[in-house]
């Protein structure tokens, strides 16, 4: 299960698995990025609406075995601030100190988490091997979807720290605009200096139409080609399932 060779089937997407040393590294938001309010949501949730896409479609629309491995537990559905942080173990997170502290979320999520906050939302994790593997898919409007995808990590955050129970550990973090997958994409990964394999993320993060997709792979196994093809076929299940 190197760079290629992902097999995938109907009901799953990538969401960050918090794991030995990356807890935390995806999907968690934190005092670095606002709450968002409840205006934010609102809108989020009235734009997710127009598009008619409801968290029980979201999740039919997942991806449910990844190298013919079953999802790890049942797909998780709601507003997208709930999913993430009942799928990335945020509250187990929650003695993390990150520094800088506006990367708590700008580094690590891939796109800016209070515009789709919240909108309707589906995740599901996977454990294949020594690697984990989680999918997200969140419905929301062309506009919401394009702002969400618009933003670029800041440059102070291309290199940060975390601190977890007296250890300091200092991350890479790289993004790359991708294409193949829906109508934009791009590509993130966190890699923790002089760190094991097994720390090593990738994320893909796409918008289609009428919703966004994340997808993650944690672990030895993670690379930008794995993620990639992950994320076309998840894409591809995705579209013709919500359209």
């Amino acid at each position: 299960m190197g760079g290629g060779g992902w097999k995938v089937a109907a009901g799953m997407v990538i969401l960050p698995i918090a794991v030995a040393g990356v807890a935390g590294v995806a999907g968690c938001s934190g005092s670095g990025h606002p709450a968002a309010t409840a205006s934010v949501r609102t809108s989020a949730a009235k734009a997710a609406a127009v598009e008619g896409i409801t968290p029980a479609m979201l999740k039919r629309a997942l991806l449910t075995r990844v190298n013919g491995v079953a999802a790890a537990a049942p797909a998780s559905s709601g507003s997208y601030a709930s999913v993430v942080q009942a799928s990335t173990g945020k509250q187990a997170a929650g003695g993390v100190q990150v520094s800088p502290k506006a990367c708590t979320v700008a580094a690590t999520e891939g796109f800016d988490p209070t515009v789709l906050a919240g909108a309707p939302a589906a995740a599901v994790t996977f454990r294949v091997a020594a690697n984990g593997v989680s999918e997200v898919l969140v419905a929301t409007s062309g506009k919401a979807a394009a702002a969400a995808l618009a933003g670029r990590i800041p440059a102070a955050c291309a290199r940060y720290q975390e601190k977890v129970g007296g250890k300091t550990i200092t991350y890479n973090v790289t993004e790359q605009a991708v294409t193949g997958v829906g109508k934009q994409a791009k590509v993130l990964n966190v890699r923790a200096v002089g760190g094991a394999a097994s720390d090593n993320l990738w994320s893909l993060i796409y918008r289609g139409s009428g919703f966004v997709g994340t997808v993650t792979v944690i672990g030895p196994n993670a690379s930008a080609e794995a993620v990639q093809e992950l994320g076309q076929q998840a894409y591809a299940f995705a579209a013709k399932t919500l359209s």
